[in-house]
């Protein structure tokens, strides 16, 4: 709103524009923005800054045709060679747009640190605490189906590397390992204008693992449906399901998992959003023990779970060169009904060889801060804090425990 009034009092200024269109592309308002670069070049046609800035917009809005056409009248403009570098990066993204293809190729290292305070009856508390290195490669390709409604296909994958710290068999026994995650998917991307303009369905099948040391192995594979919708310019709604084969697992028993969750965005004021989501699951598995008394020996077992989040979202603040520096606030909340791996752990079977399930209960709140460095990169930084019991068991113990962590990390994105 104050861009929006001196842009109205002080008509004609050029930073009163500029102001404008930033704020208004960071509020998504990219009819404002671009009318507003369109008033600057009708004043002034040789405004290279501006045509490239129309030509960056109508870029990110899928508009290739215009924004091919507004790059080459900014190399038909006197002086276009102060700008050459960027308006050669921008004219190879539109040129790939163009031919059917995007892709996007993002590195990310950082550095967290957790500390964790474990909690067990009739013995003192234990704490642990670990700094690791993380790095994460995301890319995806992009081709653009070339229909009315927007279709694409999109191929990708994502491998992540860290140090972890956790009680990965749930047997009160804290150590740190390398921890290694990996997802390739592909999905099917479709508009549905012809019933609400902003109605997309995404359709994915995906193959993940994780990797935690050489103690357990989750292989993950199967496909999910996802739809999105936007009601309005200030809110947006996603729901989903989906179905995991996890039998080919190394030390994990779930065989099936039926996945399926909704969540929403609503902008509530100018660079403040409020979000929320809410997901649940059901799997099952066959148990390496028995699970009850009952003859012949019962080795099935069915769990189920739910987490429920929220967040609020706030631009903290507007560099001169457009950069921003947002915030994100939120917390979440877990209960499950799981396998207890320490009741499959021979030294711990008392007072019977008998798996046995267990509730899982867990909380954590986080602030994180996204500070963008260039258009292509940013640095994050934040902190957390959660808790986490194990209660309702027989063949184990109860246990509990608190931790908190602090991560940083830069991310750089070709494209």
């Amino acid at each position: 709103m104050d861009a929006f009034d001196r842009r109205v009092s002080d008509i004609g200024s050029r930073s009163a524009m500029d102001d404008f269109v930033i704020a208004a592309v960071n509020e998504g308002q990219y009819d404002q923005a671009l009318s507003t670069l369109e008033e600057i070049i009708l004043r002034n046609p040789s405004d290279i800054g501006a045509r490239i800035a129309l030509a960056r917009i109508y870029y990110q809005i899928s508009a290739y045709g215009l924004a091919a056409a507004h790059i080459e009248q900014a190399l038909l403009t006197a002086g276009w060679e102060a700008f050459e570098k960027e308006i050669e990066e921008l004219k190879a993204k539109i040129d790939r747009a163009e031919g059917g293809y995007e892709y996007r190729l993002t590195f990310t290292a950082g550095v967290g640190y957790r500390a964790v305070t474990e909690s067990v009856p009739t013995i003192p508390d234990q704490d642990y605490d670990l700094t690791s290195p993380f790095f994460i490669a995301d890319g995806v390709v992009i081709r653009d189906l070339d229909t009315a409604s927007n279709d694409d296909i999109r191929i990708g994958g994502t491998i992540k590397y860290s140090r972890g710290l956790a009680d990965i068999n749930f047997d009160d026994d804290i150590t740190s390992f390398d921890m290694y995650r990996g997802r390739a998917y592909a999905t099917y991307s479709k508009g549905l204008p012809d019933l609400i303009d902003t109605l997309r369905i995404d359709t994915t099948a995906y193959a993940s693992f994780q990797a935690y040391g050489s103690e357990r192995t989750i292989r993950d594979y199967g496909a999910m449906t996802e739809i999105y919708v936007q009601p309005s310019v200030e809110s947006q709604v996603r729901v989903f399901a989906g179905y995991g084969w996890l039998g080919d697992s190394d030390q994990y028993y779930t065989d099936h998992r039926v996945r399926y969750g909704a969540s929403g965005e609503y902008r509530v004021a100018p660079g403040v959003a409020l979000g929320a989501y809410a997901s649940g699951y059901y799997d099952w598995g066959v148990s390496p023990k028995r699970m009850d008394y009952d003859t012949p020996p019962n080795y099935d077992f069915e769990g189920h779970g739910y987490e429920v989040g929220g967040a609020i979202s706030h631009l903290l603040y507007v560099f001169e060169d457009g950069r921003s520096w947002t915030h994100r606030f939120g917390g979440s909340y877990t209960e499950e009904r799981i396998l207890d791996y320490a009741s499959l752990s021979a030294n711990i079977a008392y007072p019977s060889y008998i798996a046995d399930m267990v509730d899982r209960e867990a909380w954590e709140i986080y602030w994180n801060h996204t500070v963008q460095t260039s258009p292509d990169s940013e640095i994050t930084f934040g902190a957390k804090y959660g808790q986490e019991e194990i209660t309702d068991t027989w063949t184990v113990f109860d246990r509990s425990q608190d931790y908190w962590g602090l991560h940083a990390a830069f991310t750089y994105q070709f494209n």
